[in-house]
């Protein structure tokens, strides 16, 4: 078996390959005086085959490096530090996060002088910040400053809550905090990295459609988008006029949209939406062209579930509440369209057993699902085009049977 750099690829030796191939070469071995093999029959638990063991191990972790090495520049498989520097090339910053900012009381004796990068922390210990700038304890035995998190997260302590002083300053007895003024993020994933660059390189596309689709889904905020284009001489039978398109977007601010819109489409191409004022925009010979599209309208779902607990062992005490979330969870989509409900997607009843018996310990007598809690039945819910079915734990229904 190749390894190493091959036609198809890098290939890795393995710690069981590496260990294999020591063990071969030791045990053919000679002894130059006798002929004799000395270590041909040298057990799995001895001194030279665990010396063995620890030379393999150290070997496959060289060949692990030299296969990341190898693929640092594939966009389909690079990671880390490597990943973030090859997306630059498509003109994307990756973002590596910031972190929550806090105002802090400080409190002792009056003129004590507390040095910047001074840390308090939570009684835990998981959440430390440290001063921004030095400050000085005035007559009234405090002083305000700024502190910012030592991680980069979304951390948003409650008032009061980091209070233990980690920097030990003598005259500085106390510390409290406010309300966060700047709650931190977090960096790009990988994965994250992964579909900004498969965005980025698509939005070259040549294709109009396909164009116009990739550069709504580049703008910051954007989960959702469709392109639905009439190119008949007359009203089709979604309701979009001759000639026309209608996109329907979920996130993203719509002057950012609009402008994707100004710029990958053509020029005489008409926009149907529902945008409360559309967009005008006018080009550098007085022309103009106004932009429109839709935010799907929500559409409220009803569900009404009767269980029967069967198997006290299994069934959870908050059963009625891990219901609900996982129907929420399920309805979540995503721009493929293939999971969830997305935008113009029709909640089909039978879809919902599943993630009601995601929970364990009982049985579903009865499912039902409605448009109003007054409307329930079992019949699917047909949804528009331009419309999305929105589940709320508020108008989810968990009835519990007793047998």
């Amino acid at each position: 078996m190749s390894f190493g750099m091959t036609t198809n690829g890098f290939k890795p030796k393995r710690l069981a390959d590496v260990l294999e191939s020591l063990t071969t070469k030791i045990q053919s071995i000679q002894d130059p005086a006798t002929g004799e093999n000395p270590f041909v029959n040298e057990t799995a638990d001895g001194i030279l085959a665990q010396l063995t063991s620890i030379i393999a191990e150290e070997i496959s972790i060289a060949w692990e490096q030299a296969y990341l090495a190898s693929v640092q520049y594939d966009p389909l498989y690079s990671s880390g530090a490597a990943l973030r520097g090859l997306v630059q090339l498509n003109g994307i910053t990756p973002s590596y996060g910031s972190p929550t900012q806090i105002p802090m009381t400080l409190g002792g004796t009056a003129g004590v002088v507390v040095p910047a990068g001074s840390r308090i922390a939570n009684v835990d210990g998981t959440e430390v910040y440290q001063t921004v700038d030095a400050a000085t304890i005035g007559q009234n035995g405090s002083v305000n400053v700024n502190a910012i998190c030592t991680e980069n997260g979304p951390k948003d302590p409650a008032e009061g809550t980091i209070i233990s002083i980690q920097t030990p300053v003598f005259g500085w007895s106390s510390a409290t905090n406010g309300e966060a003024t700047s709650i931190g993020t977090n960096g790009d994933t990988d994965t994250e990295l992964h579909i900004k660059q498969e965005r980025a390189t698509s939005a070259t596309s040549y294709r109009q459609v396909d164009a116009i689709i990739s550069g709504i889904m580049n703008v910051p905020g954007v989960t959702f988008a469709r392109l639905y284009v009439n190119s008949g001489t007359t009203t089709d039978a979604r309701g979009i006029t001759a000639k026309t398109m209608a996109p329907v977007i979920v996130g993203g601010l719509d002057t950012d949209i609009a402008n994707v819109l100004r710029l990958k489409a053509g020029s005489l191409d008409n926009f149907q939406g529902n945008l409360t004022t559309p967009i005008t925009y006018t080009g550098p010979l007085g022309d103009e062209q106004t932009i429109d599209f839709y935010r799907p309208e929500e559409v409220d779902i009803y569900v009404s579930v009767n269980i029967t607990p069967t198997n006290s062992a299994t069934y959870p005490d908050d059963a009625v509440e891990q219901i609900k979330q996982a129907i929420i969870n399920y309805a979540q989509y995503d721009q493929s369209g293939s999971a969830g409900f997305p935008p113009g997607a029709n909640v089909v009843l039978s879809r919902l057993y599943t993630p009601i018996n995601s929970v364990p310990g009982f049985r579903v007598n009865s499912l039902e699902i409605g448009t109003s809690s007054e409307a329930l039945s079992t019949d699917d819910i047909e949804i528009a085009w331009n419309k999305l079915a929105n589940f709320t734990e508020a108008n989810i229904t968990v009835t519990v049977t007793a047998d």
